[in-house]
């Protein structure tokens, strides 16, 4: 991703991209607003694409850039009520019909993930997605041999494992058809990874897939460096995994919790 300057064909010199980053500035000699990395410091976070009314910052390797159409305003397009709803709606899904997700709608849902907010927009998370159900059943077996092995593991949690499989059930990816991972060379990725899992699933949910993280997934990929490399073809650090599917359960409610304690709202009026 790459800002390369301004068309000035289309720049009508609103001066609305000021202080969008530190790399544009007023140029009083030119009459007119100029974009100056000779650093090559820019993060490429794009306010200045977003903030241009006439799309005048020319870019590459960005991707598609999403246009407000007519009188669109991002802050109001959707009611905080139709928001807070559908946010709070989201379940960890454990119950998943057989079927696969088409390649486009998964699509839609890592592209949701693209767009995620990052730390000082660093962009470096890959994504792998296991959707061959031997591939899955493997790394299930895999996490649950290490589960029962490992001596501070409950018995009790043990022998719940053990129960399950003896059940042909799946305690790990519950048969879910598809396994996403993230993962990435950034050692400071863990909170970037959080946000695009988040606004993954809340996509997934707008196309009517259900989602749930699977932390011992997460665990095991770090601590089996050589099942990870092997098996997965990952050096770099896990992120994240959840698993994706078409929901067999319907949820018709959403049920209470608890408001965070909060300090300072009192002294508001």
């Amino acid at each position: 991703m790459t800002i390369l300057g301004i068309d000035y064909d289309k720049c009508t010199n609103c001066k609305n991209c000021l202080y969008s980053c530190y790399y544009i500035r007023n140029d009083k000699e030119q009459n007119r607003v100029v974009f100056n990395d000779p650093l090559n410091l820019c993060s490429n976070c794009g306010h200045c694409i977003g903030k241009c009314p006439e799309n005048a910052f020319l870019h590459k390797d960005f991707g598609e850039v999403i246009e407000f159409i007519d009188e669109e305003d991002p802050y109001s397009m959707i009611s905080y009520d139709k928001l807070h709803n559908f946010m709070s709606a989201k379940r960890s899904v454990r119950q998943y019909k057989s079927k696969k997700i088409p390649q486009e709608k998964l699509r839609k849902v890592i592209n949701s993930m693209s767009y995620a907010a990052t730390g000082g927009n660093i962009r470096r998370l890959k994504c792998l997605i296991i959707s061959e159900e031997e591939k899955i059943k493997h790394l299930s077996d895999s996490i649950i041999d290490k589960m029962l092995s490992d001596p501070t593991t409950t018995e009790g949690y043990k022998s719940g494992l053990k129960l399950m499989r003896e059940r042909g059930r799946d305690p790990v990816f519950y048969k879910a058809p598809h396994v996403v991972i993230l993962y990435s060379d950034n050692k400071f990725d863990a909170m970037n990874a959080t946000i695009a899992f988040t606004t993954g699933m809340l996509s997934g949910q707008s196309l009517g897939l259900g989602s749930c993280w699977i932390g011992m997934a997460h665990m095991f990929l770090n601590s089996d460096k050589k099942y990870k490399k092997d098996r997965l073809g990952i050096e770099e650090i896990v992120w994240g995994v959840i698993i994706i599917g078409y929901p067999v359960v319907k949820f018709y409610r959403i049920p209470p919790r608890p408001f965070i304690p909060t300090k300072g709202l009192e002294e508001l009026d």
